[in-house]
Formats: C-alpha cells, sequence, structure tokens
C-alpha cells in the first residue's frame, strides 16, 4: 500500500488523507452492513485516528435502524 493515500465522500463534505497503514481490516457479512451497502458484505479498514488528518469536518453519526 503506497501513503499517504486520500479520500472521501462523494458530496465532498469530507475528505481525508491516511498517513500511515491500517492497523486492522476486515469484511462483515452482517444483514445491517448488507442493508448500508446495497451488497452481501461490506469492506472496513481501522486506523489510528492520529494517521488520518480530516481535511473538511461536516460528520454526522450514522445509527443502525432497530428491529
Amino acid at each position: 500500500m503506497r501513503l499517504p493515500q486520500s479520500g472521501g465522500c462523494l458530496c465532498g463534505a469530507v475528505r481525508y488523507e491516511i498517513t500511515q497503514p491500517p492497523l486492522v481490516t476486515y469484511t462483515c457479512h452482517c444483514t445491517t452492513c448488507q442493508r448500508l451497502t446495497g451488497s452481501a458484505f461490506s469492506s472496513a479498514v481501522l486506523v489510528a485516528a492520529e494517521a488520518l488528518p480530516l481535511r473538511r469536518r461536516r460528520l454526522a453519526v450514522l445509527r443502525a435502524a432497530r428491529r
């Protein structure tokens, strides 16, 4: 993996840059992740907070719906 890696959301409200290698990567197949992604699974990367400086900070918290 080449570092730094940069990216963001499609609307441009959040931009980030990963400056250190991930601590953990994983794939989840739970039904909540399936609903959120519209796929059979979701992939995630866990990085240290100091390795993920945010350039734009209009963040929101997404909470899973309970059944």
